[in-house]
């Protein structure tokens, strides 16, 4: 076994307005967006991690391998305590993918960008009645304004995997399960930023052309996802639970 690298670079193409708010307000907008210094809104790579890490969970939740939240609350802290192990020997397939308290990071995710500067970026502001959480009911008199953007301008980020070796599991020298489960939760993503519940940050992700190299070596999407197409899928099964000896 040896160390194993991935690298590929993506696309978020929206489907309409969306917003990443920076904390900040004014006199015209409750809500601002983030934004960097020459003024383009963007989505820092910690939000997208986050938000990918939970499409990866839900996934190895869906085909029957154990997840667990590392943000989990106090009646979960013993499932924490359990699984504080090296990569090596960990239960949790994500865990082996993204890094773990106990090893490190191994998962890096940069901002992601405009991909063109050279396009005018389009904001509006929208007002909105504020929501009683506990009754469910419009709050009177609480209005409050969101900045939007109109989504008419691509982001572009990139993702960086680095890890040690024997930690990724692997059907004889193919390519790893957990690069392949990370490409399928990306290209799950459907929504991004705040207020999804309300319809904005609908959007889809695409792979930058020739973009996804393992190990310094080209790779096509369909060749990284077949590992979900192994015809020993029991086998493969069986070594991310760590029933088998890759």
């Amino acid at each position: 076994m040896k160390p194993q690298r991935l690298d590929l670079c993506y696309y978020i193409v929206w489907n309409g307005r969306w917003h990443v708010g920076s904390g900040y307000q004014t006199a015209v907008a409750d809500r601002l967006l983030r934004r960097l210094p020459n003024g383009f809104p963007f989505v820092p790579g910690s939000q997208i991690k986050g938000v990918l890490r939970h499409h990866c969970e839900r996934l190895a939740l869906a085909l029957d391998l154990k997840a667990v939240d590392p943000h989990s609350s106090e009646g979960h802290n013993q499932q924490l305590v359990k699984h504080f192990t090296p990569l090596a020997k960990s239960e949790l397939v994500v865990d082996r993918l993204f890094g773990s308290r106990y090893q490190g990071e191994c998962l890096f995710v940069t901002n992601a960008l405009p991909a063109s500067s050279k396009k005018k970026n389009t904001t509006s502001v929208q007002t909105r009645t504020a929501m009683d959480r506990v009754t469910r009911t419009v709050m009177e008199k609480h209005l409050f304004t969101t900045e939007l953007t109109e989504g008419d301008i691509a982001l572009q980020g990139m993702i960086r995997a680095r890890h040690p070796a024997g930690v990724l599991t692997q059907y004889e020298d193919g390519f790893p399960y957990e690069y392949s489960l990370l490409i399928a939760g990306l290209l799950s993503l459907d929504a991004l930023g705040g207020d999804k519940s309300v319809g904005l940050g609908r959007c889809e992700i695409k792979l930058k052309e020739k973009s996804l190299r393992w190990n310094d070596e080209g790779i096509s999407k369909d060749c990284a996802l077949q590992s979900f197409d192994e015809p020993d899928w029991g086998v493969m099964l069986e070594m991310v639970r760590g029933e088998a000896t890759p």
